[in-house]
């Protein structure tokens, strides 16, 4: 298609979004805004350099996470999804720093920067579970984690990102519909293990850019 011919198009597009938003109750705007602009992208909160060694720690000092395994595989979906994105090249297995982390009850407790360079990484990307539920209210079944997030420089011990203390806060759901809560122990390992990888993916996404309609953060 020719450039002028792209070009009308557009504008007659955005005349007929026009003269839509001109009818009372009218509910087709969204579609025609979004064949005008194109898809909006989310991009990252922090640029990782890609050749640093990189761990991903996902801590549970409050035992949110009912079992260890959840949280190793929500380190591992974000690791993979990192590297699938080319965010990062040099990422290191996240069992290491979960079991460096777990033999401090027999020492003394470790920094984050020291249990990064207890596995070698050059940056740690620390992720506290603050929520992690099926049913976060009586009655409900919204599949919901919450993480605060920092990055952390093994070398300096200094924290990276954000600026604020207390870290950067991200919320995910799986949303529901009526009738599908858990029936069975079984399936309640099930759904907790999406929710696991979906909090992986949400962690990931943080630090690459995508499309709003691809995004699993902000509990959409």
């Amino acid at each position: 298609m020719k450039t002028y011919t792209i070009n009308k198009l557009i504008l007659s597009l955005a005349s007929i979004a026009l003269m839509l938003t001109l009818i009372p109750g009218c509910n087709v705007l969204t579609p025609i805004a979004f064949a005008v602009h194109g898809p909006q992208k989310i991009m990252p909160v922090y640029s990782l350099e890609e050749e640093l060694k990189t761990v991903v720690f996902v801590d549970d000092p409050s035992s949110r996470v009912t079992q260890r395994r959840l949280r190793y595989a929500i380190a591992d979906r974000a690791t993979k999804e990192l590297l699938a994105k080319r965010i990062l090249v040099n990422m290191l297995d996240p069992r290491g720093i979960l079991s460096a982390a777990s033999n401090e009850r027999y020492g003394e407790q470790k920094s984050i920067a020291e249990l990064g360079k207890s596995v070698g990484a050059d940056i740690v990307i620390y992720a506290v579970v603050t929520e992690f539920s099926l049913s976060p209210e009586a009655g409900a079944h919204i599949p919901k984690a919450a993480l605060r997030i920092k990055i952390i420089d093994v070398a300096t011990g200094q924290r990276l990102y954000p600026s604020n203390e207390m870290g950067h806060i991200v919320s995910i759901q799986i949303p529901q519909k009526p009738g599908t809560a858990p029936t069975s122990s079984g399936a309640r390992l099930k759904i907790e293990q999406s929710l696991a990888e979906r909090t992986g993916k949400g962690l990931a996404q943080l630090f690459y850019k995508h499309e709003i309609q691809e995004t699993v953060l902000y509990s959409r």
